[in-house]
């Protein structure tokens, strides 16, 4: 194995770094960094640049820039950077959320209405069986107490049918990201 003296190893070291440092400052092959020209003023400048919402996407208040975008834009003259305002859009979403919220809430109060009179209906029934039944016995009272017995059952599955449409509202609306609150 040959070994260099310290002199002779340093200047290889120096010869080395000198090499390294020229082909990193001149050895780009990428165009050199031109400035943005500069407008008249900054709202002339900003009145002709435009942001085409429609390309971000899912936009989550920012946009990655990547270097072909920034090169196209370059190349055109204009770079603008800056922030998004998000209250315009919070505020939408938050008039958006409230609309659905009343949506599903009217729904819900609507069908717990329904159930309510279907309830109502059913006390008044049974009021009426009572009634009935305290009557003496005759054929006649007979029927109409199977009558009204056979309206009770009716009316009865019919609450339950109603009380499943409920159950079915609030499972949409949970599953539509509806929050437990909404229905109490």
């Amino acid at each position: 194995m040959k070994t260099f003296t310290s002199g002779t190893s340093c200047r290889l070291i120096a010869v080395a770094s000198l090499i390294f440092c020229f082909t990193t400052s001149f050895g780009s092959t990428a165009d050199p960094v031109r400035p943005t020209p500069r407008p008249g003023s900054l709202a002339a400048y900003a009145e002709k640049v435009t942001l085409d919402r429609s390309t971000l996407g899912n936009f989550d208040g920012r946009v990655i820039l990547t270097n072909d975008c920034v090169a196209d834009l370059a190349a055109s003259g204009s770079i603008t950077l800056g922030t998004v305002k998000q209250a315009d859009r919070k505020k939408a979403e938050s008039v958006a959320n409230n609309a659905e919220r009343s949506r599903w809430q009217a729904a819900h109060h609507k069908q717990r209405q329904v159930i309510a009179a279907l309830e109502r209906r059913r006390s008044q029934l049974e009021l009426e069986i009572d009634q009935i039944e305290d009557l003496s016995l005759t054929a006649r009272t007979m029927a109409r107490l199977e009558q009204s017995e056979a309206k009770l059952q009716l009316l009865d599955r019919e609450i339950a049918t109603e009380r499943a449409e409920l159950a079915r509202i609030v499972r949409d609306a949970r599953r539509r990201g509806a929050e437990p609150g909404w229905f109490r």
